[in-house]
């Protein structure tokens, strides 16, 4: 298995990171259609790795450098290739990539769908910081923000560092 950037001159990888993201996450915790494609092109912090096994894509990772930790916006694996350990693997390939500390949303614990997300970024050493509340800001206009937590692993502490964080995130992925 690789995690590898994606190749922008393919049709097949670029339609299924695309398919697979609007199969995915719901319209309000994703970006329209290319755009996800052109922020890659645009900007040097924004990355979308393909995860690559047997020489198939299976899967899907954003993210962003913000300097002193990274951001991982969007995570997915097609849904043939999951309960595998495939998703386990990657985030390990992922860490051990960027080698910074790594910061990311969950929906709020309310599903059981919701609670496993999270148990599974536990499992792979992540901390809820569930006493800290936050709004991921709306992707589209006439949104709403949505209620989340954040989670990380490495060395970065949201208790004390949580206001510039935020206005980190806040500033760069959602241009807000």
């Amino acid at each position: 298995m690789e995690l590898r950037k994606l190749d922008l001159s393919s049709t097949v990888e670029k339609d299924f990171v695309e398919n697979l993201n609007i199969e995915s996450f719901p319209r309000s915790e994703r970006r329209f259609g290319s755009t996800s494609t052109d922020f890659w092109n645009n900007n040097p912090d924004y990355t979308i790795d393909l995860v690559v096994k047997n020489g198939k894509p299976v899967g899907f990772l954003t993210y962003w450098d913000l300097v002193d930790f990274i951001f991982a916006e969007h995570f997915a694996i097609a849904p043939e290739a999951r309960n595998n350990g495939i998703g386990g693997k990657v985030m390990n390939l992922f860490m051990k990539k960027v080698n910074k500390p790594v910061i990311l949303e969950v929906e709020l614990p309310t599903t059981i769908l919701s609670e496993r997300r999270i148990g599974f970024y536990q499992r792979l050493g992540y901390k809820l910081w569930d006493d800290i509340p936050y709004l991921q800001p709306a992707y589209h206009d006439g949104d709403n923000p949505i209620p989340m937590k954040l989670m990380s692993i490495g060395d970065i502490d949201l208790n004390d560092d949580f206001g510039e964080i935020k206005d980190r995130i806040y500033r760069i992925v959602y241009n807000s």
